[in-house]
């Protein structure tokens, strides 16, 4: 059953609130709390949690308020349906007193808040407001992110046709006009031509960054050794050729991920060990997982390598798209790899750090989600 209210903020039309409980004076107490308010929200309610999965699978909710402890579905396994189809949304849970210490286990699953019966009403309301107010800078964050990464797809778009156009025009002073240059003429011409890739190249790597997260994603559990062994057979023969061992403490375990951003997490980082890998030691690549790392949610992984390291002044700008912390010893790079991987985990709501010294052993630490249960 639906309940229309004003809306809360002039910027956003309503927020779309779900109230779960299978006791029908909570949720009408609830209602009276919100009808408090000066503007309002688009309101869900229900008593069967079964149902409340339902809604949860059809609708965006900005904020859900459940009952810990139901028949059939708890609060712990609503939230993480939301956390699982909406993560940025936030969850309120209702709890007794005899389940405070689930409830805390619960924050630990990413739920907002949570309060204990008897309801106070004025504390309820505060901690909705807290809620909300969260909810509203990170959609109002996300806004803002959204313009920005519309205007440097729009302006790497406009860029790329220059460029191939730039590119058409200098392969025809290469191709018809190359013996009429002196040495001189040809040493520009090959600096032009090779500045052109270099563009061309970090245009297409600005415009891989910005379409992160604008496609459909299918999430599944994944055979991590698989993806990493995939991953591998593409760099094996610059591995051999620059005599870098690769170590993989298997097995890995499986991950809750979409198979293609996966991929590129490893490949991105391992490539970009490789590319800041040194000649004057014997370099390795390590992988694998911290068994110490007791996180219910994430598995926490690291790959690492013992190249010319991270001065300690640029490790937190690494992650930013066209920065990087020294100059790739194999190969050009462009500061943009560790930007994509940052920003797809980011978007899966997982974390990555770097440890480095200059001249000593980096480590990428990163998570992911644990596997779900089938």
């Amino acid at each position: 059953m639906a309940t229309k209210v004003r809306p809360y903020k002039n910027s956003i039309e309503s927020y779309k609130v779900l109230i779960v409980d299978d006791d029908e004076l909570i949720v009408e107490s609830f209602e009276r709390v919100f009808e408090e308010y000066t503007t309002g929200f688009d309101i869900d309610k229900t008593t069967d949690s079964k149902k409340a999965l339902e809604l949860i699978e059809k609708k965006n909710y900005d904020l859900v308020i459940t009952d810990l402890v139901m028949p059939d579905v708890d609060g712990i396994q609503v939230l993480q349906k939301v956390k699982e189809l909406q993560p940025d949304s936030e969850v309120i849970l209702i709890t007794a007193y005899s389940s405070t210490s689930s409830a805390l286990d619960a924050m630990h699953f990413g739920a907002f808040d949570y309060i204990t019966k008897p309801l106070d009403l004025s504390e309820l309301k505060m901690r909705i407001t807290r809620a909300i107010k969260k909810r509203e800078a990170v959609l109002e964050k996300k806004h803002k992110v959204d313009e920005i990464e519309r205007l440097c797809y729009t302006l790497a778009h406009d860029f790329k046709a220059t460029i191939l156009s730039i590119k058409g025009f200098s392969k025809i002073l290469v191709q018809d006009y190359h013996k009429q240059l002196d040495e001189e003429g040809r040493f520009l011409l090959q600096r032009i031509t090779s500045n052109i890739d270099t563009m061309e190249s970090m245009v297409e790597g600005l415009l891989e960054y910005t379409k992160i997260g604008k496609w459909q994603i299918f999430k599944e559990n994944i055979d991590t050794n698989e993806v990493v062994e995939e991953v591998v057979i593409n760099y094996t023969p610059t591995l051999k050729e620059h005599y870098i061992d690769l170590i993989i403490e298997k097995p890995l375990p499986e991950v809750y991920f979409y198979r293609d951003g996966l991929h590129r997490v490893f490949s991105n980082l391992i490539d970009n060990a490789i590319k800041y890998s040194r000649s004057d030691i014997h370099p390795y690549i390590k992988i694998g997982t911290n068994s110490n790392h007791s996180d219910r949610q994430f598995e926490r992984f690291y790959i690492e390598d013992n190249g010319i390291g991270i001065p300690k002044e640029n490790i937190k700008r690494i992650f930013e798209i066209f920065q990087r912390g020294n100059k790739a010893p194999l190969k050009n790079g462009y500061g943009i790899g560790l930007a994509v991987v940052k920003k797809i985990l980011e978007n899966m709501h997982c974390t990555i750090e770097a440890e480095s010294v200059q001249g000593k052993p980096t480590r990428f630490s990163f998570t992911l989600p644990r596997a779900v249960d089938s």
